[in-house]
């Protein structure tokens, strides 16, 4: 009983942290935010512009990352329902954006 007790307190962050991985849109609301320096909802013609075919969405087991296809560089990363942007020049250049 001890055994399964450890096993199942091991493993539970893990598939935790599978459910909560962030998906593909929550990224690109992270990115723009951190773009435009605000905290205002974005838009949904957001979201289609074309701009964001320039992204790779990578999914692995309990991490997701956003990566610039032409360059293979990270954009982003995320980790249970949050986003972490490590390109924040990335936006602004490609959306040719200013900060409110």
């Amino acid at each position: 009983m001890k055994k399964l007790l450890i096993a199942v307190l091991v493993l539970a962050p893990f598939v935790y942290a599978y459910y909560h991985k962030p998906p593909f849109r929550q990224h690109q609301e992270k990115i723009y935010l951190d773009a435009k320096q605000t905290e205002t909802p974005v838009d949904e013609t957001v979201y289609e512009l074309p701009e964001w075919d320039g992204l790779e969405f990578a999914n692995w087991f309990i991490f997701t990352a956003t990566r610039e296809k032409k360059l293979y560089t990270l954009v982003s990363f995320g980790l249970v329902d949050h986003v972490f942007v490590v390109d924040s020049d990335w936006a602004p250049k490609t959306f040719k954006l200013k900060a409110e």
